[in-house]
């Protein structure tokens, strides 16, 4: 049979066997008969009867008092202190705090240290639920080289699910730009950023031209691969018209092959979504209520792009708590340094440029007679001289001059 006392604990209320031994115990009753009514032993109710002398509540009860005194390899008060406070700023997990440490004050503690610290202090990582999708979509980072397989996507900033208030308000009071273009290497975790007030399909054309150009400029000789979800901005679905011509017409010459993820299985995208997360809580939600221009907001993006690409650590596969400084360094690529300073533009002011540049501004991207020219072979881009940078790159037939004016 049950005893009482098993059943009050199995409740759900931690507290009812408590209150019911400390209202037995206030009525007199001895620890024989306590324990007799309770269906537990008589020296359990004295150690009770001990601490409720002690001026213990009934929820106390059940825990110990612990040590007089502190366990002398208990880590040190003002490391505590110190833990606590960057966790604070930071709101990063035991493990990137652990390495943020170690990085930035050279101090080692381990995970575990840190997550009891953080335990005993009820301090707890601030988190935001998102929904799971039915697929999980696992990269291979071992079949590509760094800087050849982008994920690039558009982000909605003015999202008021996402933002606080004063934040969101922020945006539409100083006219701040609304969407943000981003492109990520699934090797090294590299990022670029533009701004735009618009999310057109001109602005997402212009900025990946704009990447593959930097690419190129860079030194990067490899084929590489940008893969899009299916938005009007980047052309639309794999079938599109829009998409056809842009592959054969303009990437193509360049060594850039365009890919785009199955209808709506945004997982697909897993690098350049999970991103966008981060910089709603590391950048946007502490920092657009105290923007208070373009200018600051474009000043502010580029230390975070900064930041983000030579002081970040990244703890996913492969990365193992280093920077895309770091890891482009590690792999040496390019150099790293300059891989990692590209600062935002705003697209808005340079896709007129760059559509003459390339000789697109003239063109009707749902003619089927100018998809038949292409599949033919008759019609060849007439790129022009590239403003960007002193390299050359030189691919098949074409050549490519980036020289900086």
């Amino acid at each position: 049979m049950t005893s009482l006392y098993q059943r009050l604990k199995e409740s759900g209320n931690p507290k009812a066997p408590m209150e019911v031994i400390c209202d037995l115990i206030e009525k007199g009753k001895t620890a024989k008969e306590i324990a007799n009514i309770m269906g537990i032993t008589e020296r359990w109710v004295r150690t009770l009867m001990k601490r409720k002398k002690d001026g213990l509540s009934a929820k106390e009860l059940l825990h110990k008092k612990g040590p007089r005194s502190p366990h002398p390899k208990r880590t040190k008060p003002h490391i505590e202190a110190l833990v606590i406070e960057t966790q604070q700023k930071t709101n990063m997990g035991p493990r990137r705090l652990a390495r943020e440490l170690k990085r930035t004050l050279n101090l080692n503690i381990s995970s575990y240290t840190i997550r009891n610290i953080l335990r005993r202090n009820n301090v707890k990582t601030k988190k935001v639920r998102s929904r799971n999708g039915n697929k999980r979509y696992y990269a291979n980072l071992n079949h590509w080289e760094a800087l050849q397989y982008f994920q690039i996507d558009s982000k909605h900033i003015a999202d008021a699910k996402t933002l606080p208030p004063k934040a969101y308000a922020a945006l539409f009071k100083y006219r701040l730009p609304k969407y943000q273009f981003t492109a990520i290497d699934i090797k090294t975790r590299m990022r670029i950023l533009c701004f735009s007030d618009e999310c057109s399909f001109a602005n997402g054309f212009s900025f990946i031209l704009y990447i593959a150009f930097l690419m190129r400029a860079l030194g990067i000789r490899h084929r590489m691969f940008f893969q899009t979800d299916n938005g009007s901005e980047f052309g639309g679905s794999e079938e599109s018209r829009k998409r056809k011509i842009l592959q054969e017409k303009f990437l193509e010459p360049l060594g850039v092959t365009l890919l785009s993820i199955p209808k709506g299985e945004k997982e697909a995208q897993g690098f350049v979504e999970r991103s966008h997360r981060t910089d709603d809580e590391e950048f946007y939600i502490p920092a657009l209520p105290h923007i208070t221009s373009r200018k600051v907001f474009m000043t502010s993006a580029a230390s975070w792009v900064k930041y983000y690409n030579q002081k970040r650590s990244h703890g996913g596969r492969d990365m193992n708590g280093k920077t895309p400084k770091e890891k482009i360094f590690e792999l040496s690529l390019v150099s790293s340094k300059a891989a990692t300073s590209i600062p935002p533009i705003l697209l808005d002011k340079v896709n007129t440029f760059i559509l003459k540049m390339v000789g697109a501004q003239n063109i009707s991207w749902d003619s089927h007679h100018l998809l038949q020219l292409i599949k033919r072979k008759q019609f060849v881009a007439p790129y022009r001289m590239l403003y960007f940078c002193n390299c050359a790159y030189i691919s098949g037939k074409s050549q490519y001059l980036f020289c900086l004016r």
